[in-house]
């Protein structure tokens, strides 16, 4: 009987010590586990890293003779509307989060995106390095101010303040994309050719900045996500996903003409809405034409 008490209370004895033992290497060092390894603190529940190794599909092969038909379309996607809140927000980038712009900004300027400069048409033909690419976000604007002079008397000046386009000033973006039938497939399908980015001047007039190529730009879009509108932490797209998918509002502002002009040239206010529906409608029709039953 006496043994097991002894025994009871050794024992006792060393899980207590030990118990010390390890409260005190938890204090000296909060990240180090009983085993003397370290664990690195990670905010979420699970590791989120398998879209950085993620590569783009590739577009099924196309011949020509097997595009029976096709239409260009240019739409905008204006980031007011609710449904195109998952381009524009984040304001500012956040850990594993950035706004649509900020993404494109950022892989320019790391060289995994080229900037075109808009022209009319667009060709993609003038394409910009990283420091042209700075250079054209620089907005210049005068302002005058009224100068109080030494003898009492005062004057106007003119003052030329200097600014730079932050990806918070993109407010729209337009979309150049060509619907088409492949006969070979039997498909109706839609790729976007290019975005170009709009942004509000301090006079409020919107100006085309700049464009990219979107076949060449999908693989970094497709490694930056955002929650989509109505989606969770765990319900995350890709930007590249989320065009494709048509995951946005949009509004078509001109397609294919035989005058080569916008909607806007030739009707405005509510009959220009109008006639961006008969064009979506027209492009839906056609679709559902092809077939016989």
């Amino acid at each position: 009987m006496k043994n097991l008490v002894k025994i009871s209370v050794l024992l006792s004895a060393f899980i207590f010590v030990v118990s010390l033992d390890v409260a005190a290497q938890y204090v000296k060092n909060p990240g180090q586990t009983a085993q003397g390894d370290l664990e690195e603190p990670f905010p979420d529940v699970v590791k989120k890293d398998n879209y950085k190794n993620v590569l783009p599909i590739e577009y099924p092969p196309l011949r020509e003779s097997d595009q029976m038909w096709s239409k260009r379309v240019w739409r905008e996607i204006d980031f007011i509307q609710k449904k195109n809140h998952q381009f524009y927000f984040p304001k500012e980038p956040t850990p594993g989060r950035s706004s649509f712009a900020s993404a494109v900004f950022d892989s320019i300027r790391a060289g995994n995106i080229i900037a075109y400069e808009h022209n009319e048409p667009m060709r993609f033909q003038m394409p910009m390095t990283p420091p042209q690419f700075e250079k054209s976000l620089k907005l210049e604007s005068s302002t005058s101010m009224i100068q109080q002079m030494s003898d009492g008397s005062q004057r106007t000046v003119d003052t030329v303040i200097n600014n730079m386009i932050r990806p918070s000033d993109v407010v729209r973006i337009r979309l150049m994309e060509d619907w088409y039938f492949d006969k070979q497939r039997s498909m109706f399908e839609v790729r976007i050719i290019g975005i170009g980015f709009i942004v509000k001047n301090p006079d409020g007039k919107l100006q085309t900045k700049f464009w990219i190529y979107y076949p060449h730009a999908r693989r970094a879009l497709l490694r930056t996500q955002n929650i989509p509108y109505g989606g969770t932490r765990s319900y995350t797209y890709s930007y590249a996903m989320m065009l494709e998918k048509r995951m946005f509002h949009s509004l078509i502002i001109k397609a294919d003409n035989v005058y080569d002009r916008y909607i806007n040239s030739y009707t405005e206010g509510q009959e220009a809405l109008y006639e961006a529906e008969r064009i979506k409608r027209e492009l839906l029709e056609f679709e559902g034409n092809l077939w016989e039953y």
